[in-house]
This record gives C-alpha cells, structure tokens and sequence, in this order.
C-alpha cells in the first residue's frame, strides 16, 4: 500500500524533496561544511521525550500543540499499528511526564496515513488536522479527534486538492481553512474550507496562469474576511509567493513574488502576523545565494503598501532553511531552522522587535534530535515546545522544550 514505509530515512528524504527540491539538497550539502557557532544557552534546554518508532510513534513533523497543559502533536510514522507505519496522535503531559497515543492511523482505504500537520482545537476538546496520505483516494483526509475516537471528515479525491501539509486554521464559527501542496484543477495545490457542517468547498485552485503560484505547502492566516498564505514555487520569477484570497469573492492576488536572490526563495513555513498590519514569514533558500542556493531568510510584508522588507538573512552559522513558520510570543517571534547551526542539525531562534536574531540551540543530532522541520509553540508562561523530527536516544525524533 501507498502509506507503509519500509525505510523511514528514504521515506523523509523523498518527501522532504518533494517539497522544497533542490533548496533542501544543497542544504543537507552545507551541513558537511557548516563552521563552530557561537554556544547556545543550552542551560534553557530539555528533552522531554523520546519517540522510538513504535506504538508512540516515530519522526514528528508537525509542530506541537500546547492546549489545557498538554501537548498535542502528530508523528509521520509508527503507531500502535507498527506493520502499517502510518502514524499517530499523541498526547503528552509535561508536568508527570507521561506521554499517550490518543490515536493510531489505519491508512487507506478507510482512514488517513502520514501526517505531515499538526492539530488544531476548538477550544472545546476537539481537534483537527490532516493526513498527506491514506483515505479513499490515497491522496489525504481531513479529520477530528472527539471523545477519545477518530472521524474522517473528508477524503481528498485530486481534483479538488490532494496531500494537505500544512495545519488547518479554524474561525470563530468553527470553519476550517487549509491548503493542498498538489491537486486541484491544474494539479498546483489548492486553498479549501470545510464548514462547520462538514460541507467541503475549493476556494482557489492554483496555476491558474503563469503567476499566481504553486504548491503550497503551510497552513494560512486568517483577517477580516482574507486569506494569506506563500506557495512554494510559481510567481513571477518561479520562486514562490505571497498570496492573499478573499474568502466571500474567491479572488485570488499576488502580494509579492520572490525574485529568488537576496529576498529569498521558496517560502515553506507558515506566516505569522504582528497585529500591525505586517506580516512574517521565512524562505528555505535565497538571501546570501541566487535561487536555491543561499540559507534563507525572515521577511515582513506590510499589508497596506506591500512594502516587502528582508529582516534576517542567514548565514548557516545561525541556521538554514527554516521550514516551520514562525509564531508570536513575549513580544519576539520565534522559529526553527532545519540545517545549520554549530553542528549542522537545526537550531530554535528568537527574533526580537527589532529585527536581532537569537540562536535559543543548536541540534546536535544526539540524545537532544537533529532535523526540526516543525515550528515551535509557547505555553501560558512563555516556555517553548517543539519537535525534532530525527535523533534522540532512538532516532525517532524529540519533543524539546526550551526557557528562553
């Protein structure tokens, strides 16, 4: 079957091209020549568990949810239904600590498989995500965790959108947003809503023409009625965008293109908003390269003159390519880098109003995990949680938390 991976490594490889390309193979190269950093606090950080692959699940890809004192998060692979490796939910609970699988993927035909999202709550004690993989079609659900059971609420077919990777957004009536990295009437990705009736509706297929981009592959954000969100590739200049959709017209707009030089080149991570009218996000590669060359870089948009400003750019020393988004928090924001660092492994940053960028740690690919392509999340007291999707005392990946 489609879902069940033999080799967990070439598993994450080809998936991981799948969706940034070559940005991602010159990154794994730069690895092998990365220079010593500077230390990080590593005082500030913890592991606070290990997966092993098996019926807690193995190699977390996306970012953890801190929600009632708990951590809820998703693994790609293992599960208590270990010969299928399709995944699980899981539950941790910092203060024992005590981790739980609250549920086992099955795979197609009747269940997702290979969950590449995180979760989203309600705030009633529900949560939702999406699976890349399983369902009738093979090409992904939408689902949600109730009372302790799984309910597949939609099954992706192709043309209306297949492999959703990116978190669902919820709105205050309940309603669910989320992107497609493949499908869709041109087979570009797509942008849905499920309402809170469970009726499905595409809003925007992407390649629609030679601009408006392709592949998105993170979750959205969500203002006044608008969407936005970054494709991979597409634009202008082929290296990605920056769009904006109106939920009520369908209509679809370009903020920016990437030019895949200095400002950066194939955003994957997800936006975040400062509440001013400006909006963050990273690329995986461009700034002090051409295309996909380069380590990546955080920039802002303003929403009104759609002034686009680069922040950061990295250097490897201090990270490469962030892939996880960024989130807001105690005035910074905060976000992880999938390579670089001191030994090569990824890092968690800070970055503060003013544009300084902090390396919180570096991955060493021991005990404390390699790879973290997930962001990170902040609980009520401004600690950190995050995953690393490697490494660890048994190479499944970590759940961290850092004190900044």
């Amino acid at each position: 079957m489609e879902y069940i991976v033999t080799d967990k490594l070439q598993s994450e490889r080809n998936l991981r091209s799948r969706l940034i390309g070559a940005a991602l193979a010159w990154g794994l190269a730069l690895m092998l020549i990365v220079l010593a950093a500077p230390p990080a606090a590593a005082q500030t950080f913890k592991v606070v568990y290990a997966f092993t692959g098996g019926a807690d699940g193995g190699g977390p890809w996306g970012t953890p949810l801190f929600s009632g004192g708990f951590i809820y998060g998703t693994t790609f692979h293992g599960g208590s239904l270990s010969s299928n490796q399709a995944g699980a939910v899981f539950e941790f609970v910092p203060i024992v600590p005590l981790e739980e699988t609250l549920y086992d993927f099955a795979g197609q035909p009747y269940d997702g498989a290979a969950p590449m999202s995180g979760l989203i709550t309600d705030g009633f004690g529900d949560f939702f995500g999406t699976t890349t993989q399983g369902g009738f079609s093979l090409r992904g659900t939408i689902y949600e965790i109730s009372g302790g059971s799984e309910f597949v609420l939609y099954n992706f077919t192709g043309p209306d959108g297949e492999t959703p990777e990116g978190n669902l957004i919820i709105d205050p009536d309940g309603d669910l947003y989320g992107t497609t990295s493949n499908g869709g009437a041109n087979d570009s990705g797509s942008v849905f809503a499920l309402s809170s009736g469970d009726t499905f509706v595409q809003l925007y297929s992407f390649g629609n023409n030679a601009n408006d981009g392709i592949g998105p592959a993170s979750s959205l954000v969500l203002q006044k009625g608008v969407l936005y969100g970054v494709t991979t590739e597409g634009g202008a200049h082929g290296w990605g965008t920056i769009f904006s959709l109106n939920i009520k017209t369908k209509a679809e707009t370009v903020l920016y293109s990437f030019r895949g030089r200095k400002d950066g080149a194939i955003p994957v991570g997800a936006l975040a908003s400062d509440g001013k009218g400006n909006l963050y996000g990273t690329t995986s590669a461009g700034g002090s390269g051409n295309g996909t060359a380069g380590n990546g870089v955080v920039f802002m948009l303003n929403i009104a003159s759609l002034q686009y400003t680069v922040v950061h750019t990295f250097t490897g020393l201090d990270g490469s390519q962030p892939l996880g988004g960024l989130i807001s928090g105690q005035g910074n924001f905060y976000g992880t880098t999938y390579a670089g660092g001191a030994k090569g492994y990824g890092t968690v940053f800070q970055l503060n109003s003013a544009g300084t960028l902090t390396t919180l740690y570096s991955f060493t690919n021991g005990t404390d995990g390699a790879y973290p392509y997930a962001g990170v999340t902040l609980d009520s007291s401004g600690n950190l949680y995050g995953a690393a999707t490697r490494g660890g005392q048994h190479d499944w990946g970590t759940l961290f938390e850092i004190v900044p």
